[in-house]
Order: structure tokens, then C-alpha cells, then sequence
């Protein structure tokens, strides 16, 4: 096994851990943010807190969201369909791929659902 083999799929699982991880890290600033304004504000009104939590994470997020997640799941099967892998043992890395795609499909979809869902309140 050479050096090629092993690059491209570690460069893909460690493209889609660091996605992750600023997608977290994002959200973790965002929380921060908003408790920094709270504690600024301490004297704040509950329906004051209730429209600037519904500022900071309002369902048009969710709908970005979904949309970001969506994309990224067609860019996996995009790249799956356009590289040609070798299938020299029992693993087929174009099916592997498939699969790894489906994980930001459905987290995609479910953010879609709540975006409708909340819009529907």
C-alpha cells in the first residue's frame, strides 16, 4: 500500500471532521454571545430575552442550515460519481462514500422539517 492510497480518504474523513468541528465551534460562539449580552443587560424584560434569543437562533437558521448540509451531502455524491476508485478488496470506496454522504442528506432534511414546522406556529 503506497502513500495515494491512504491520502485521499484521509483527506476526506479529516475535511469532513474539521466541517464539523466549526460547525460546533460556530454555534459555541454564538451561545457565548448571546449569554455575554444577557449578563451585560441583566435588568432585561423576559419578552426582551424571548425576542433576542428568537434573533440569535431563529428558524431561518435551521433553513440555512438544512440548505449548507444539503449541499455538502451532493458534493460527496458528486465527488463519488466523478472519481473512479479502484475496488481492490472488499471495499468499494465510491459506496462508501454513498454512504457517508447520506449522514449530512438526512441531518439536511431534518433541519428543512423544523424549519417548516416552527414556521407553521
Amino acid at each position: 500500500m503506497n502513500n495515494e492510497e491512504i491520502l485521499v480518504p484521509l483527506i476526506v474523513f479529516t475535511s469532513i471532521v474539521v466541517l464539523i468541528g466549526l460547525m460546533l465551534a460556530y454555534q459555541l460562539l454564538k451561545k457565548r454571545q448571546f449569554i455575554k449580552l444577557l449578563e451585560q443587560h441583566g435588568d432585561m424584560q423576559p419578552e426582551a430575552i424571548e425576542a433576542v434569543g428568537r434573533f440569535f437562533f431563529a428558524s431561518q437558521n435551521d433553513l440555512r442550515k438544512g440548505a449548507f448540509l444539503l449541499v455538502i451531502a451532493l458534493a460527496i455524491w458528486g465527488f463519488s460519481f466523478l472519481v473512479e476508485f479502484r475496488s481492490g478488496g472488499n471495499l468499494d470506496l465510491n459506496q462508501a462514500l454513498n454512504g457517508i454522504a447520506l449522514f449530512p442528506c438526512f441531518s439536511g432534511l431534518a433541519y428543512l422539517l423544523l424549519f417548516y414546522a416552527s414556521r407553521g406556529k
